[in-house]
């Protein structure tokens, strides 16, 4: 006989803090945000029955059009005699804190509607147990667990929003994008700022986070229609390096006083991949609503393997759950591959970046630039889903004060590659001769050498814009001589191949 055993049960899977964060997320953002959870989660879904009763009664107030915020449901839950069961002022308190700290509210749904899947099973699980020792047969056994499969899959993709009719739309269109930093920036969006290393994209991302922060047009031209709150997450540079660049460029400004929006996080081992060292800082930056995130530099930040797509997107994943939580837009420095020794790199914009062809995808508003001779001399290549605006020259300017400040030079006029100004001077000299010319003769007139010329000569021979003919002077007569093509001849003032 055995005396004192005590049984003990398992607790069933759940998550209060998840709970009060999305409860909580209610009581801060009032009650539009419970037509979200409405779509995804039910009453069971909570654990604690005292959470039950706080999310059914935020329903009525919905329901009947009334504010749901902590007076309201205090009111509420007093009336109906269900305040001091559920805990009283204390827990409603505590749903307020906890969401402050945590208000990524799709992670928070996500883990509500596993856990009570999960508890939906093991109920399931013991039903079936039970009828199984009862003597039910193995056909209507089998028939119950697909059933019960089925409902739990059909629950766990209510966890994601579903599709709406296109009509909706029309009744109830979606809310037009704001330029954060206008033709550049949009509000809620994700790009690059794509460079090579050492050209000064660190600098160039300070003055025009400051440009936001103070709310003034960045480089005078592109306007910031207000003061933004905007946080630079630094792991490449020093405190020093970041503090005295900063410092120049408020200096160059004229200005004394630093914008009190502008945060920085300098050297703190943050990795994107690691819950330990981003999950704090994304509590953080759900609290502080920033317009504008600048991480710098990507390769620090996270610990995978950039050439595998499947290692690196989900680290960028992140920072898109990030910008949908709380509607910051992410700009990530970066750097661009180095072309391939011996050939000509014909890549532009994104393109150029180090990574998968992913990452060019991803982006939605970005700014590459490539450096021009003297040092702090760059173009920028705006690249957006949403304007077009053209390349443009910037370059750094010392003060005699020590000051800095970075000084738009104009857009650049379209530009027209090495190839075709190299076959558009081919053609150029072969128009001005009488006589056919050899490859070598036209190498010296354009000062190439003959093998680089014999590519462009085929190419020009295949657009048509020039012909050859047999040189008897050379051995055998194999050799070529190279002379506009008659349909071109008709037309002397022509400076440019068809096709180049």
């Amino acid at each position: 006989m055995v005396v004192g055993m005590v049984t003990t049960f398992p607790i069933p899977p759940h998550n209060l803090d998840a709970e009060r964060a999305v409860l909580g997320a209610v009581l801060l953002e009032g009650r539009e945000t419970l037509p979200r959870l409405a779509e995804t989660l039910q009453t069971s879904d909570f654990f604690l029955e005292a959470h039950r009763v706080v999310f059914d009664t935020m329903q009525r107030l919905g329901d009947r059009g009334e504010p749901v915020d902590l007076i309201t449901l205090n009111e509420a839950l007093r009336r109906a005699g269900q305040l001091e069961a559920v805990g009283g002022p204390a827990l409603l308190a505590l749903l307020v804190e906890q969401a402050s700290l945590s208000t990524l509210l799709t992670s928070y749904i996500d883990i509500l509607v596993d856990a009570a899947v999960r508890r939906e099973a093991l109920q399931a699980a013991a039903r079936l147990a039970t009828n199984a020792n009862n003597g039910a047969g193995s056909t209507a056994l089998l028939a119950e667990l697909a059933a019960t499969t089925e409902a739990l899959q059909r629950r766990r993709r209510g966890a994601f929003p579903l599709p709406i009719p296109l009509s909706t739309f029309a009744t109830s269109p979606p809310a037009e994008p704001v330029w954060l930093v206008e033709h550049l920036l949009l509000a809620g969006t994700s790009g690059w700022l794509g460079a090579g290393a050492k050209v000064g994209k660190s600098y160039l991302a300070l003055d025009l986070l400051l440009a936001c922060a103070l709310g003034e047009p960045w480089l005078g031209q592109f306007s910031v229609p207000r003061p933004l709150t905007v946080v630079l997450i630094e792991e490449e540079d020093s405190a020093w390096r970041v503090y005295s660049r900063i410092q120049r460029l408020i200096a160059g400004r004229g200005l004394e006083a630093w914008p009190a929006t502008f945060h920085v996080s300098i050297r703190r081992g943050l990795r994107i991949d690691a819950p330990a060292t981003f999950d704090p800082l994304a509590r953080w930056l759900a609290a502080v609503h920033p317009d504008l995130v600048c991480w710098d530099v990507f390769n620090l930040l996270h610990s995978q393997d950039e050439r595998r797509p499947d290692q690196i997107m989900p680290v960028l994943w992140k920072l898109d759950t990030l910008r949908n939580d709380i509607g910051c837009s992410n700009l990530v420095l970066h750097h661009q591959r180095k072309p391939a020794a011996g050939a000509p790199d014909t890549a532009s914009g994104g393109q150029k970046l180090r990574g998968p062809s992913e990452f060019w995808g991803w982006a939605e508003n970005s700014l590459y630039l490539s450096p021009l001779k003297g040092k702090g001399a760059l173009i920028v290549e705006p690249e957006s889903k949403d304007a077009l605006v053209e390349p443009f020259k910037v370059h750094l300017e010392d003060r005699p004060d020590g000051s800095r400040a970075w000084i738009y030079d104009g857009a650049l006029a379209a530009k027209v590659s090495r190839g075709d100004e190299v076959r558009q001077r081919i053609v150029r000299v072969l128009q001005e001769q009488i006589t056919a010319m050899s490859r070598g003769d036209l190498a010296k007139a354009i000062g190439l050498r003959d093998r680089q010329v014999s590519a462009h000569l085929g190419a020009l021979h295949e657009a048509g814009a020039i012909e050859w003919l047999p040189d008897p002077e050379s051995r055998g007569g194999r050799g070529r001589l190279w002379r506009v093509a008659p349909e071109e001849s008709d037309h002397p003032d022509s400076t440019a191949a068809p096709g180049f």
